[in-house]
């Protein structure tokens, strides 16, 4: 079998997380890397044995032959990072959000149409043990029509990176909804069976990053940029209602006052869901004319892992459906900029 070649835009610490599953594989050869950061640029080169090293990725792109791309990069990034590697004839996976706006979605995915290439895209929650079990539960019905659903992920403190790209929106694109929420919207929609989301209405907060000199935290992800800007969300809550009448509420934070942890509800007339942090899973209906709940029990894997394999195994077999594609990137990214219009102009809004 042809080993496929990978190159990276990007080379911090999310790149080497996908570097490592790409390298333990034997059909791909990790063969180049770009970053505008020299040290970050050969730390990860040395650690994973890459030879090309470029400190531009459109040079990278046009010089390396390579068969797909891994963009790693912050997220006013991925739009450029992306189609230069479509122009280039690469497939690509681009990590969360796709974009930083919906018009920048549309235009990844058409050039990718266009060409024949593979674009997905790092929500790789999808692809964990038990939404996977979730999903197969909903094939078979069990749960019947999917009328409501709703999704919280609290942080305590976790506000990453301070004063950093972290919390810039000129460069992140948002706070804790575009960083965290991004992966809690699209597994609850995934698992909703993607209706059609038509009409958004929300609020977002800012009440601990805004006074950096008062945050208090345990731990950062990400290193910390005093005097840096924070002009991003710190918690984020919205209504979400689609086309088949189904609706949805989403909660996430990066700090506030309540316990850490997260849950996601799927209600159906036929049966439920409710999933507590990323393992407890429970399937709730009626069972011989009683009120039942099963505990379903099933494998761990890891979940960017499973991802690389579907990836790949796409671009190797043109029939294969992707699971994460530029489509339901579109969907979510409109999502994304929907919740946030809303909160910025206090009324609902009305998606295409």
């Amino acid at each position: 079998m042809k080993k496929l070649r990978c190159g990276f835009v990007g080379g911090g610490g999310i790149m080497r997380v996908h570097a490592k599953i790409a390298y333990d594989r034997e059909d791909v050869d990790l063969a180049a890397v770009a970053d505008v950061v020299e040290p970050a640029l050969n730390k990860s080169a040395d650690m994973f044995n890459i030879p090309g090293r470029y400190s531009d990725y459109k040079e990278m792109v046009a010089e390396e032959n390579l068969d797909f791309v891994i963009v790693c990069v912050p997220n006013a990034f991925h739009y450029g990072g992306t189609m230069a590697a479509l122009q280039a004839g690469c497939h690509v996976l681009c990590e969360k959000p796709p974009a930083i706006n919906v018009g920048q979605a549309k235009e990844m995915a058409a050039e990718a149409d266009k060409r024949g290439l593979r674009l997905a895209f790092g929500l790789h929650q999808r692809f964990s043990s038990e939404v996977e079990t979730v999903h197969h539960y909903l094939a078979e019905g069990r749960l019947g029509q999917v009328y409501h659903a709703s999704v919280e992920m609290y942080r305590r403190r976790g506000i990453p990176g301070l004063g950093s790209w972290f919390t810039t929106k000129a460069v992140a694109g948002g706070g804790a909804l575009i960083d965290v929420g991004v992966h809690e919207l699209d597994k609850v929609h995934y698992l909703m069976g993607q209706p059609k989301p038509v009409a958004v209405s929300a609020a977002t907060h800012a009440r601990f990053g805004s006074d950096p000199e008062r945050y208090n935290y345990l731990s950062m992800w990400g290193a910390r940029v005093p005097g840096g800007p924070f002009d991003v969300d710190d918690l984020s809550a919205a209504f979400i209602r689609f086309e088949n009448g189904a609706s949805l509420t989403l909660q996430v934070s990066w700090a506030a006052n309540t316990p850490q942890g997260s849950s996601l509800r799927v209600l159906g007339d036929k049966g439920g869901i409710y999933i507590e942090g990323n393992r407890e899973l429970t399937l709730l209906g009626e069972d011989n004319g009683f009120i039942a709940d099963i505990k379903p029990m099933f494998r761990q894997q890891d979940a960017k892992t499973v991802q690389m394999a579907q990836f790949i195994d796409c671009i190797r077999n043109p029939e294969q459906k992707l699971r994460m594609d530029a489509r339901q990137g579109i969907i979510l990214q409109s999502m994304l900029d929907a919740i946030y219009e809303s909160a910025a102009t206090g009324r609902e809004v009305v998606l295409e």
